[in-house]
């Protein structure tokens, strides 16, 4: 064997060496991450539905309050602690308080001694306000809650990228058989990003609303490519 045939084989090995380690590395991030998304989602929906179950209210969405000037206006601080603390990433939260400036704007005019005692009495107010978000769930949608929730499949879109697929669950009762049973139906889509070499959720593909359209995520990627 000519010496730069020697050569040639010896690099060949190493190449594959390196690209054998990389390979692992690559599977192991793989593997951490998909681990760490799982636990993020689960806990996010966790709480989300019990705090529904057990009729929480302030936090999971706003509170209506009194302003300074003796107005009505919306609290978040609550509701948006807990998303932080469920990893929403800032972006997302700075876009769910966005979604709720006409609620906010409209509510300007009203004051809060007047608030559901004379103004905002009836259902029909709060849509035409755009203040109907007790009305519906903001992170599952519709108007039903749901019992439970898994996920069905993580795809990463980039190495800091994820795309999360959960479905809905609900308990029924087979009478025949006098014993509950879980059914499976609807579901969600939720964009999570790695920022600072920590996951967060940046995006979550809930049903539309009349006054915010912003929640409707279309997810267009080809994952063929």
């Amino acid at each position: 064997m000519t010496k730069n045939m020697s050569r040639i084989t010896k690099l060949t090995i190493l190449l594959s060496a390196l690209m054998f380690a990389s390979n692992s590395r690559a599977s192991n991030d793989i593997k951490t991450d998909s681990l760490k998304l799982v636990q993020i989602v689960n806990e996010f929906y966790d709480w989300y539905i019990s705090a529904i179950k057990e009729e929480n209210n302030t936090d999971y969405m706003p509170r209506f309050v009194e302003s300074e000037n003796g107005m009505t206006t919306l609290d978040f601080s609550v509701y948006f602690e807990n998303l932080k603390t469920h990893r929403f990433s800032d972006s997302l939260i700075i876009k769910e308080k966005e979604s709720y400036s006409k609620c906010i704007e409209n509510l300007r005019m009203v004051k809060f001694s007047d608030f559901g005692k004379t103004v905002f009495t009836t259902l029909d107010e709060d849509e035409e306000a755009c203040c109907d978000f007790g009305n519906r769930f903001r992170w599952t949608g519709g108007m039903e809650p749901v019992d439970g929730m898994r996920i069905q499949d993580i795809r990463f879109i980039s190495t800091d990228t994820a795309l999360v697929s959960i479905e809905y669950s609900w308990l029924g009762f087979d009478e025949d058989l006098d014993a509950e049973y879980t059914y499976y139906g609807g579901g969600n889509k939720l964009i999570l990003s790695k920022q600072d070499n920590d996951w967060y959720i940046d995006k979550v593909d809930s049903f539309g609303e009349p006054c915010r359209e912003w929640v409707k995520i279309e997810f267009e990627i080809d994952f063929d490519k």
